[in-house]
């Protein structure tokens, strides 16, 4: 599975952005607000939560924690798709929808393209009591990396979408994180790697 991309954006496909990372594009969806921050030329780093289909895999690029985050809860909603999500997240910045949904702001959700009462009210019901903490999760500065509690929560998140048990990739997320704070996601996921692979 793909968690993270960090490349030149090579092309704008609808609301998509065309990653090219060492000479392979990745057709990655993102949000509106996502998109827009992003020109052809330009550097891409993205979170990516990875999709397998029967007959594609798609990828879905978020610049914070908390927006993939807040994704992921989403689709755990019945009726809310990856298209939806997306429109939501598009729709409200992830502080301020995570909110509404806390509060219990249905009315709030439909400002989203394509989300109606039913649904609105499904999704507030089904996570007001739920949300992860770190929705509203502020962008990580791409120049100097994630910050530790960051990079742990990705690396965790990586580890757990290659198939590793939530309580092994937690355990080893943290201990690679805490002496490795200032490693790209890259280096400290390579680093958890080796680590899980040394004979105990």
């Amino acid at each position: 599975m793909i968690a993270y991309l960090r490349g030149i954006c090579q092309a704008i496909d609808g609301d998509a952005l065309v990653v090219d990372v060492r000479g392979v594009g990745y057709l990655v969806a993102v949000a509106e607000p996502d998109r827009l921050a992003h020109n052809v030329g330009g550097d891409v780093e993205l979170l990516v939560h990875t999709e397998v289909r029967e007959d594609a895999i798609a990828l879905y690029g978020f610049g914070t924690t908390g927006a993939r985050d807040l994704f992921r809860c989403l689709l755990s909603v019945p009726g809310v798709g990856p298209k939806a999500a997306l429109a939501l997240l598009g729709a409200m910045e992830p502080p301020k929808l995570a909110a509404a949904i806390a509060a219990g702001q249905a009315q709030t959700l439909c400002k989203a393209k394509g989300i109606g009462k039913k649904t609105a009210e499904t999704i507030v019901v089904k996570l007001r009591d739920r949300l992860p903490p770190i929705a509203g999760a502020v962008a990580r500065p791409a120049a100097v990396g994630l910050a530790p509690a960051g990079l742990g929560a990705d690396l965790e998140s990586a580890l757990i979408n290659l198939g590793y048990k939530p309580q092994t990739a937690g355990a080893v997320a943290q201990v690679t994180a805490s002496t490795q704070p200032q490693a790209s996601l890259d280096e400290a996921l390579r680093a958890a790697l080796a680590s899980l692979r040394r004979p105990t």
